[in-house]
């Protein structure tokens, strides 16, 4: 049995990451984000098509709980890579909170009210509420994708503009916030939904990043400086590396023993070593295991989406068309706005909101955390997939053209347009 289960895990490893990475090469060439690839093998290869259970013995399945481990070390490492680019200095400035607050705040309440109105009773899943089922609608809206907004940026060389600066760290405060989010609403789908139960939620959440940062600064990044440099010292240059995981473990497994969620707990093991002489080695040794484990997490997403449970419930397509209507205008308005206000341009606080808009790692991780706690249905999850991947991929062309409306604000009176057309990047 033992062997069995062992062949399962590789065969099923072995189609996971061809497909993957098949995946990464279609999807680069259309100039598309690569997570939207996996999702599309996923979709494949799950219940939509040669899952399908109407195709009998000749159908693929894939052992769930095989699929899920590996899944949840993709989320754990990709959370941990994105903490290692937190810097808690650069971020927090008044202007990229408001803008982070704006864009946090209106797609959670609009979502909400959205899901709450025009979801069918039916999407709800087996341990959730409408309550419960409208705020993980509106939870997942809430962060923006910052690695394809940032690499629409470096395709333009406007990574030091600043409203670049403003995008990515606004973009790095509203994942903050959507994770704090996700730690409140899981708490809230287990049955603690009074005021102060709230509150005191809430407490727990920023009382784990606050304590888990200051013992992670002054005690554990300390051990791992010593670990790192003796490990070096002795022909073991990975020492570091992996009492740093094992910090990153301990950390998911704290965040899940007090209810939160165990990608808070590898986010903010990643800060922790953000900022520090070995985060080079650090990001490049974690890279390496996201490389492997994260696509599986993305393809997992896909093999959880079932086109004929969707179509068989019509009540679902006006959510879908509203949903992704108001994830764009919700995130354009609400960070737009501050930024205004923060007296930037217009220009340039259009291209913030297209800039902000893009969805992806923390909007999945959030929809799926839904799914397995049985708050939502299998057909609302995969409503809420197909809308998290057109809210990625439409506002795209709309960024550059808002960063191309910046360029030609900032350009010289007598600089002629064709020599920007020259000096642009191609494939803008």
């Amino acid at each position: 049995m033992a062997a069995a289960g062992t062949q399962a895990l590789f065969e099923q490893l072995t189609i996971l990451l061809i497909l993957a990475t098949a995946s990464h090469f279609l999807f680069r060439r259309f100039h598309q984000p690569t997570i939207i690839g996996e999702i599309g093998v996923g979709i494949v290869l799950g219940p939509s098509l040669v899952g399908n259970a109407a195709l009998g013995p000749y159908r693929v399945v894939f052992d769930p709980a095989v699929v899920a481990t590996l899944a949840v070390l993709g989320s754990i490492f990709l959370l941990f890579l994105i903490g290692l680019d937190f810097d808690f200095r650069a971020v927090y400035t008044p202007r990229n909170i408001a803008v982070a607050f704006g864009g946090v705040v209106l797609p959670l309440v609009v979502g909400f009210g959205t899901a709450l109105y025009l979801a069918p009773t039916t999407s709800i899943g087996v341990n959730g509420t409408p309550f419960t089922m409208a705020l993980f609608v509106g939870a997942t809206f809430t962060a923006t994708s910052v690695a394809i907004t940032a690499a629409v940026l470096l395709e333009f060389n406007f990574v030091k503009d600043p409203v670049a600066q403003t995008i990515l760290g606004a973009a790095v405060v509203d994942d903050i916030l959507g994770l704090i989010v996700l730690s409140v609403v899981v708490g809230t789908s287990a049955g603690r939904v009074s005021a102060l139960d709230l509150a005191i939620l809430l407490a727990e959440a920023v009382g784990f990043l606050a304590i888990g940062m200051a013992a992670g600064v002054y005690v554990f990044r300390r051990i791992v400086l010593r670990i790192q440099v003796e490990g070096k010292r002795l022909g073991l240059p990975h020492s570091g590396f992996l009492v740093a995981m094992a910090i990153t473990f301990l950390f998911t497994l704290t965040a899940e023993s007090i209810g939160l969620s165990a990608v808070v707990g590898a986010f903010l093991a990643g800060s922790v070593f953000a900022g520090t002489a070995f985060q080079k080695d650090f990001s490049e040794g974690a890279r390496h295991l996201a490389a492997v484990f994260t696509p599986i997490f993305f393809v997992s997403l896909g093999l959880q989406v079932n086109v004929p449970a969707v179509a068989a419930q019509t009540g679902l397509i006006p959510l879908a068309a509203a949903l992704t209507v108001i994830a764009v205008i919700t995130k354009v308005v609400g960070c737009s706005l501050p930024a205004r206000i923060a007296r930037m341009t217009a220009h340039e606080a259009v291209a913030i909101g297209w800039g902000m808009t893009p969805r992806g790692e923390v909007g999945l991780i959030v929809a799926v955390t839904a799914l397995t706690a049985g708050v939502i249905g299998d057909a609302l999850f995969s409503v809420i997939v197909f809308v998290l991947i057109l809210v990625t991929i439409l506002p795209t062309p709309l960024f550059k053209r808002a960063l191309r409306a910046v360029e030609r604000e900032r350009r010289p009176a007598g600089e002629s347009s064709s020599n920007v057309t020259e000096t642009r990047p191609r494939g803008g």
